[in-house]
């Protein structure tokens, strides 16, 4: 190579190196770029939470619509026999509201010893003492049982029912033994109370003469 040659290619290798370092120098004068500003947050929208689903209104118990009932009992009933009528039931209302002023009823039935009814029956004639308020009225609906009815209540005053006028008789196939005595199927407005409420004994069944 002549020397002409080689000042030539060594001048064109320093004009690129200075070209290519007035690049690189204005490419880092630049300002940079300026990163985009953040948009705004989008708020969180919150889950609708679901309403508690409300407990059930519980269904009211009805009240007791007597409280405890009294009796006066009959003494002995021989068998093939029957007592006088000195069977005596008082019923009272434990609170002024505990009956509904509607229509309802409740029966009062005998069993012998050995829980059999159709060996006892009612005697006489059920006679019932009660204030006006309540219409109340009794009849047998079999030999052994009495159903006791009214008509209404006086939501204001405790009110009693007393049942007199009645005896128990026995036949020759009664057990020996205490008579039972229960209250049951209340209706109406004397739903409240409780079925096959057993009742102190009205008396006793004893061996014939």
């Amino acid at each position: 190579m002549s020397e002409r040659t080689f000042r030539a290619v060594v001048a064109a290798v320093l004009v690129g190196a200075l070209v290519l370092a007035a690049i690189v120098a204005f490419a880092m004068l630049q300002p940079p770029t300026p990163s985009p500003a953040p948009g705004p947050t989008l708020a969180v929208r919150a889950t609708p939470t679901a309403r508690p689903t409300p407990a059930p209104t519980p269904t009211p118990t009805p009240g007791p619509v007597f409280g405890d009932v009294g009796i006066v009992g009959v003494g002995n009933v021989p068998r093939g026999g029957a007592s006088g009528p000195t069977l005596v039931l008082r019923l009272l209302e434990p609170s002024s509201a505990a009956i509904p002023d509607a229509a309802g009823s409740f029966t009062v039935a005998l069993t012998d010893a050995t829980g059999t009814g159709t060996t006892l029956a009612f005697t006489g004639t059920p006679s019932i003492v009660a204030p006006g308020s309540l219409g109340a009225r009794a009849g047998f609906i079999a030999g052994n049982v009495l159903r006791i009815s009214i008509l209404g209540s006086d939501p204001n005053n405790v009110e009693l029912i007393t049942v007199t006028g009645l005896g128990i008789s026995a036949s020759t196939r009664a057990a020996l033994g205490p008579i039972g005595a229960t209250l049951g199927d209340f209706t109406g407005s004397l739903a409240g109370g409780v079925a096959n409420v057993v009742l102190g004994s009205p008396g006793t069944v004893v061996a014939g003469p």
